[in-house]
C-alpha cells in the first residue's frame, strides 16, 4: 500500500484528501503544519508528499531544504498545491524534486491523475457527466445536480457544504436538491444514497430536505430507502420553498432592512473571513483561485438605476482594487457587453428602458458565462422562479450590505464546482 504524506493547515482540506485517497487504497497521513510535517515526513518515510506552498511552523522551502539533505527523504516525489502559482515559486523549488504544482481550487480529477503519473498506480475514476453546484441563499442551500451522478464530484459536496455554512456562519440550513435533466440508473443507488447522506449529516431532521424532480426512478429509489424515504420529493418548486419556509415561501426570503445610506457610509468589510478548500474539476470554468488574492483585479459589472446601489458595489469592492463598472439601464449594458469582459455581474431587475429579465435573455441567447447575481426589492415567488430559470447564480433583496456582497461574492467565484 502507498503512502501519502498530506501537509496543510487547513484540517477540512486534510479531511478530504485523506478521505479521497483511502479509498483508492492509498495510506494517508496527515501533517497539521510544516514543523509537524517535517516530523512525519522522517518518521513515516511516505511514497509521496502533497503540500501547500503556505505552511505554519515551518516553510515548505525549508522543509523541502530539510527533506534535501536526509538521504532517507531526498527522493521523495512532492506534489505542491498553492492559490497563486508564478514562475518565481516554481524556479524556488525547482531543485528540491517537486514533481507537480497544483492550483488552487484544486481540480480533484487532476490531483488523481497526477498522483497515479507520479506513484505509477491506476485510479479507476468515475468519468460519468455530471454537474453540480452549491449555494446558499438566505435560508436555503440550493443544490444543483444534472447530467449524472458522479461519485468523486458527490464525495467532494460534504467539503463544500461545510464551506459555506461556515462562510455564511449558518449551523442549521434548509436544503433544496433540484435534480434536473439527469439520467438515473439501477447502479446510481449508492452515489444518490451518498448525496442524500451528505446534506442529512447537517440538518436536524430531513422536514429540512426537499427534492425536487419529476424522474419517477429518483422516487422510487428515495422510498425504497429506510433511512431517507421519509424525505420529501416534489415537483415544483413553489412546493418544495413553501415547504422549506412555510406559506410565505420565497416571499419570506428578504435581506435585513438596514437603513442603506448608514451602510454606505460606515460599513466595512469583514476581511477575517476566509475559506479553507475549493475544490473543482478541471473540465470546468475556474473563475479564480482566492478572492483575497492581490494576483488577480476582478472585473464587477453593476447594472443598476440606482446611484446609491452603485455607489454602495463600487465602495464594498475598494478594499480589493477591484474596478467596478457601472450601468443605469440594462441598454447600455449590452452595448458595452459586446466588448467587454467582466467576472461577476450584479443586476437589478428593475430598471427602465431595458430590464434586468431582457438582460438575462441576452445573456443566455448569448452562451455568455460570466455569473450574475441579481439584486432586486421584488420578493414575489414569480420573480424569484423566472430570474433562475436563466441560470443565475444568486439571488439578494434589497436593500444590500458590503458584507453580504462581499460573502456572496467570495462564494460565487471561490467556491463554483
Amino acid at each position: 500500500m502507498k503512502k501519502i504524506l498530506v501537509i496543510d493547515d487547513s484540517s477540512l482540506f486534510r479531511s478530504f484528501m485523506k478521505k479521497q485517497l483511502e479509498e483508492y487504497g492509498f495510506e494517508v497521513v496527515e501533517g497539521i503544519n510544516g514543523l509537524d510535517g517535517l516530523t512525519k515526513m522522517r518518521n513515516q518515510l511516505p511514497d509521496l508528499i502533497i503540500m501547500e506552498y503556505y505552511l505554519s511552523r515551518k516553510s515548505a522551502l525549508d522543509l523541502l531544504k530539510a527533506k534535501k539533505i536526509n538521504p532517507n527523504t531526498r527522493s521523495i516525489p512532492v506534489i505542491i498545491a498553492c492559490n497563486d502559482i508564478n514562475r518565481e515559486k516554481v524556479l524556488r523549488v525547482a531543485n528540491y524534486h517537486v514533481k507537480k504544482f497544483l492550483s488552487k481550487p484544486i481540480k480533484i480529477d487532476l490531483l488523481l491523475e497526477t498522483v497515479s503519473e507520479v506513484l505509477e498506480v491506476k485510479i479507476a475514476v468515475d468519468e460519468t457527466p455530471c454537474l453540480l453546484d452549491a449555494h446558499l441563499n438566505d435560508r436555503i442551500l440550493f443544490i444543483e445536480i444534472a447530467k449524472g451522478f458522479n461519485r468523486e464530484k458527490i464525495s467532494l459536496l460534504k467539503y463544500k457544504i461545510a464551506e459555506l455554512l461556515k462562510l455564511h456562519k449558518i449551523s442549521s440550513p434548509r436544503i433544496l436538491i433540484m435534480m434536473t435533466d439527469i439520467a438515473y440508473r439501477d447502479e446510481d443507488r449508492s452515489k444518490l444514497e451518498a448525496l442524500l447522506q451528505s446534506v442529512s449529516d447537517i440538518v436536524q431532521n430531513h422536514e429540512y430536505i426537499k427534492i425536487l424532480t419529476v424522474s419517477p426512478k429518483i422516487k422510487d429509489a428515495i422510498s425504497e430507502n429506510l433511512y431517507f424515504r421519509d424525505v420529501d420529493v416534489v415537483k415544483s418548486l413553489e412546493k418544495a420553498i413553501d415547504g422549506l419556509l412555510g406559506k410565505k415561501g420565497l416571499e419570506s426570503m428578504t435581506a435585513e432592512q438596514d437603513n442603506v445610506h448608514r451602510s454606505l457610509l460606515t460599513s466595512s468589510v469583514d476581511d477575517s473571513v476566509k475559506s479553507t478548500v475549493h475544490l473543482n474539476f478541471q473540465d470546468e470554468s475556474n473563475l479564480g483561485s482566492q478572492i483575497d488574492s492581490s494576483s488577480r483585479k476582478y472585473r464587477i459589472a453593476a447594472v443598476d438605476d440606482d446611484i446609491i446601489v452603485q455607489a454602495l458595489i463600487r465602495k464594498t469592492f475598494t478594499n480589493f482594487d477591484w474596478p467596478v463598472y457601472t450601468f443605469d439601464n440594462g441598454r447600455k449594458f449590452i452595448k458595452g457587453l459586446k466588448n467587454d469582459v467582466y467576472d461577476l455581474i450584479f443586476l437589478d431587475l428593475m430598471m427602465p428602458d431595458v430590464n434586468g429579465f431582457a438582460v438575462l435573455k441576452y445573456i443566455k441567447e448569448n452562451s455568455i458565462v460570466t455569473p450574475v447575481i441579481v439584486l432586486s426589492a421584488l420578493t414575489r415567488k414569480e420573480s424569484v422562479m423566472k430570474a433562475m430559470n436563466f441560470g443565475i447564480k444568486s439571488y439578494m433583496v434589497k436593500p444590500l450590505k458590503p458584507d453580504g456582497l462581499i460573502i456572496k461574492t467570495k462564494e460565487i467565484l471561490n467556491a463554483m464546482f
